[in-house]
């Protein structure tokens, strides 16, 4: 990947079409703009995506126009998360960085497509998103420096980050009025639980690797064979800006919270025993390159770190829905979803810290 430029331009919200328009004829002046398809993909609760396409050439020429979100800056360091980009990028599991502007960036579109509640549970797939887990956490740290040369987890300051930004009163008196129903003794008793975990979470063994941290379905994309039955050929990660080094259990458990969905999550399809002891041993078997067996001690104990680790990744994202509820101007109610983690937070608290 050459010098990526940059745009001195802003994509407003209101003229998205507009906006990605002028930014492609930047990054294809050859293309003839009266060819050009346009898409805007609704699944965000971040960012706006668009794909630009032009019909006299292959889709997968196609371009993708991704706008932050309104005050996203606030919860996300998008210098990070462009050096997170090239990093994966010569990795070889990232696509091409055309560009970036003052409130984006423009990357080459993945063909794919998104996960669902039901393609989650298919094995054919989940083994896929576990070896491409697995091989995005052996990515090589050498060029990151730590202290004593060990790498640590940046979960705990990013929990912090997020509950120094919750208001101590909304600006919507509704919002505000639900928030103090909800959580009846404010934010404090949250924030207090964040140096109790990580002291827990910090004794039972995960190791810090670069994680994605945001596996969700709709951030995953999956390539089918041209076969008549499509079959699952592999699957690529997109979405690059929470991605940081943290626990590795902290991203399966992350990522098993998200089969239950995006924009009307259920909980109750977290995967069941057997669906996750199979999606351990394939994680693990791409991980360390040996076969294992699925009655393997490291599968076991595994499982038990992905079960305390979902506390963990709760207790996050109420801290990020509760920020977002402030100041995203997107159509995503993010104080119900807040109110949604906490209740499975109590559960997996109640269940699993004796």
């Amino acid at each position: 990947m050459s010098t990526i430029p940059h745009f001195p331009i802003f994509v407003e919200d209101d003229a998205i079409e507009d906006g990605s328009r002028t930014i492609l004829k930047l990054i294809r002046p050859d293309w003839n703009l009266e060819n050009i398809r346009y898409k805007l993909f609704t699944d965000g609760i971040t960012n706006k995506l668009v794909g630009l396409f032009n019909d006299s050439h292959p889709e997968d020429d196609g371009v993708l126009v991704r706008v932050y979100g309104k005050n996203t800056e606030q919860i996300i360091d998008r210098k990070a998360e462009f050096e997170n980009f090239k990093f994966l990028y010569r990795a070889g599991l990232a696509p091409d960085l055309y560009a970036t502007f003052d409130n984006g960036m423009v990357y080459k579109y993945i063909k794919g497509e998104t996960l669902t509640t039901s393609t989650v549970r298919d094995p054919s797939i989940y083994r896929l998103v576990a070896k491409t887990m697995a091989r995005f956490h052996r990515l090589g740290t050498s060029s990151v420096s730590a202290e004593d040369g060990a790498i640590k987890s940046e979960l705990w300051n990013k929990m912090e980050q997020f509950a120094n930004l919750i208001p101590k009163r909304f600006s919507s008196p509704s919002n505000d009025l639900q928030f103090r129903k909800t959580f009846t003794r404010g934010i404090e008793d949250l924030r207090s639980d964040i140096e109790t975990l990580k002291t827990l979470l910090e004794d039972i063994g995960s190791p810090v690797v670069f994680c994605h941290n945001d596996l969700l379905l709709t951030n995953i994309l999956l390539q089918r064979d041209n076969t008549v039955s499509g079959h699952p050929t592999s699957v690529a990660f997109i979405d690059y800006e929470y991605a940081m080094f943290n626990n590795q259990a902290f991203d399966i458990a992350n990522h098993f919270i998200e089969f239950a969905g995006v924009q009307e999550p259920d909980f109750s399809l977290y995967p069941n025993f057997d669906l996750q002891m199979d999606w351990l041993k394939s994680y693990l078997e791409e991980y360390t390159s040996e076969s294992l067996d699925q009655n393997d001690e490291r599968v076991a104990a595994l499982k038990h770190q992905v079960d305390m680790f979902t506390i963990a990744s709760h207790l996050l994202w109420i801290f990020w829905s509760l920020v977002q509820t402030e100041i995203s101007a997107i159509d995503f109610d993010y104080l119900k979803y807040a109110e949604m983690r906490y209740e499975q937070y109590t559960k997996a608290k109640s269940s699993l810290i004796k």
